[in-house]
């Protein structure tokens, strides 16, 4: 009977040791997880909140730049200078796209303004050397829009309309 223990133990090794290897992997993936931080919004603010989709990010050396991409003109032209992104199937019939270098969107929000233009807020936070590109859906945005690029503290970054202000209506406003 003392052999027959001795013989089980040595088929559980094998088990042991993969048991081993799991449970210490797990700790090493658990070391260099990066955690998506999830969005909160206040709810009063709910109804202005736009869902986007990441169509792509990553590190990138280029100056800091802030667009929004209505065209499949401006995708391209996007495309050939910034060569080291990957191929999105942009569709400018359903979609506009946002790209910002050196930061990460954290929130897209929308106010409708009396004038009937809508108000876009792309909250983000700064990263060098980081790009990020989103779409959001065309309908939800409208033909006119003015797009401001807020920072940690509510700053505003950049400013984008759609469509762009002719040179007399700057002048005037």
């Amino acid at each position: 009977m003392h052999r027959f223990l001795v013989v089980e133990g040595k088929r559980l090794m094998p088990l042991l040791f993969l048991l081993v290897l799991l449970v210490s992997l797990s700790i090493y993936d658990n070391f260099f997880r990066q955690v998506e931080q999830p969005v909160t919004v206040p709810d009063d603010q709910a109804e202005n909140i736009l869902t986007f989709i990441t169509a792509d990010r990553g590190e990138l050396d280029t100056p800091a730049s802030f667009r929004v991409m209505q065209t499949m003109e401006e995708w391209t032209q996007f495309q050939e200078e910034h060569a080291g992104l990957p191929d999105y199937p942009f569709n400018e019939l359903f979609e506009v796209a946002v790209s910002v270098m050196h930061g990460e969107i954290r929130s897209i929000q929308q106010f409708p303004q009396e004038d009937g233009m809508i108000q876009v807020q792309v909250r983000m936070v700064s990263q060098p050397r980081t790009y990020h590109v989103i779409t959001v859906e065309r309908e939800k945005i409208g033909d006119r829009s003015r797009w401001l690029f807020l920072d940690e503290n509510d700053q505003i970054l950049h400013e984008v309309m759609i469509p762009p202000a002719e040179e007399g209506e700057e002048a005037g406003t």
